[in-house]
């Protein structure tokens, strides 16, 4: 077993522990990401990871979902939170992510633009470039939900986001529209995302 002893980045949001489906949700998926390696070339697949929220034998409950209706109860309320901060971490690091879809409307525990929604048809896939393993780790402690990135070598460089969000209308709805850019040490920009968020639906 390879030996992280890296810490790469961090990502906390925060929950609120009333609705206990929701929470227990998150914990579902925690529990079956949390020590997962990506060996050298590997591709995480969120969906895969944590399988069909929909099944009841799954143990996922209805919770609230962030939709393009607005907020519903589904299956597997509170998984986007985790693919979202897992998302968020994953973004402070050279992973290279290979699908990413962004909520319809903003969602509270994260700024617009780095989080990071799944479904049946949506997944959150990453890729591990390097010639060494690194893994994910995730937990939640109280009202927190952390998601960690270890490499079994350093961050061969530090990365910063810049963000810049504007309102806008699409469809005749008020809109945030939100470009992401890593930024490498050299000061060159990778753009990574530009989303539309829906604000008066």
């Amino acid at each position: 077993m390879p030996e992280f002893r890296y810490l790469w980045a961090r990502a906390i949001t925060r929950f609120d522990p009333a609705d206990r489906a929701r929470v227990q949700n998150i914990r579902l998926a925690v529990q079956k990401l949390d020590g997962k390696v990506l060996p050298p070339g590997a591709t995480l697949s969120f969906n895969q990871v944590v399988g069909s929220r929909q099944a009841p034998e799954a143990g996922f409950g209805a919770a609230p979902v962030f939709t393009d209706k607005g907020r519903v109860r589904a299956p597997g309320g509170g998984v986007c939170q985790v693919s979202s901060t897992l998302y968020a971490a994953v973004l402070l690091t050279d992973l290279q992510v290979l699908e990413r879809h962004a909520h319809a409307m903003p969602v509270p525990y994260l700024a617009p633009g780095l989080d990071a929604t799944v479904s049946s048809a949506l997944d959150l896939r990453i890729k591990n470039p390097h010639p060494f393993a690194v893994q994910i780790r995730l937990s939640v402690q109280g009202r927190r939900l952390q998601a960690e990135v270890w490499g079994e070598k350093p961050l061969s460089s530090r990365v910063r986001l810049l963000r810049r969000a504007s309102r806008c209308v699409r469809d005749r709805v008020p809109a945030l529209q939100v470009t992401v850019w890593r930024v490498l040490p050299d000061n060159r920009r990778e753009q990574v995302s530009e989303d539309v968020y829906y604000l008066g639906r």
